[in-house]
């Protein structure tokens, strides 16, 4: 999760350089933190850094908040309630092993929950991606391809040795039919016989 402050540092634009200028962007085209604690302090996911680089170059393009907002939002022009976490009361301590627990619960709207499945689709998509990208997965099947191609190359040449060997042997056994029928005579010097 990142603060205002982070966002600033993450999305490394000239235009917005500072926590008001921000704030204003963030509220003006509707990307809304993810968390706020009890002290009113926002957290945005990597879903919203996405949002506000995207929107950026948007308003670089001309067009305006509320459109910005449309398209960045995917249509979604409602501000997304953001979850908020309270205690409840102090009699709800749970004294477990020497350790006291509080119980906290959550609010949570079915945009919250859409948000956070948007988000964490993305982080997933991009982690993918990477890893396709850092691993020759491809390269088994390129090889396997390969190879298949020179077995093939292979049994071709295997075929023309076999067909050439075939003419040999006939050609082998003519010539030896040819030489039976020479007979020695003396030295050097043979008779054909009828």
């Amino acid at each position: 999760m990142l603060t205002k402050e982070q966002l600033v540092e993450k999305i490394n634009n000239p235009n917005i350089d500072n926590i008001e200028e921000i704030s204003t962007s963030l509220k003006a085209w509707r990307i809304d933190p993810i968390y706020e604690d009890e002290e009113q302090k926002e957290f945005y996911d990597e879903m919203a850094v996405s949002k506000l680089k995207h929107a950026l170059k948007l308003r670089e393009q001309g067009k305006n908040d509320e459109d910005i907002s449309s398209i960045v939002n995917n249509g979604i022009i409602n501000p997304i309630n953001v979850p908020s976490v309270r205690k409840t009361a102090i009699e709800d301590k749970i004294n477990r092993g020497g350790r006291e627990l509080n119980k906290v619960t959550l609010d949570v709207t079915s945009q919250t929950l859409s948000l956070l499945a948007e988000s964490i689709a993305q982080k997933i998509t991009g982690e993918i991606t990477e890893r396709i990208k850092s691993d020759d997965i491809f390269q088994p099947v390129m090889d396997s391809a390969k190879v298949h191609r020179d077995n093939e190359i292979l049994a071709k040449q295997v075929e023309q040795l076999l067909e050439e060997n075939k003419k040999l042997i006939s050609r082998n056994n003519m010539l030896q039919k040819e030489n039976a029928k020479f007979r020695h005579f003396v030295g050097n010097l043979y008779i054909k016989q009828q």
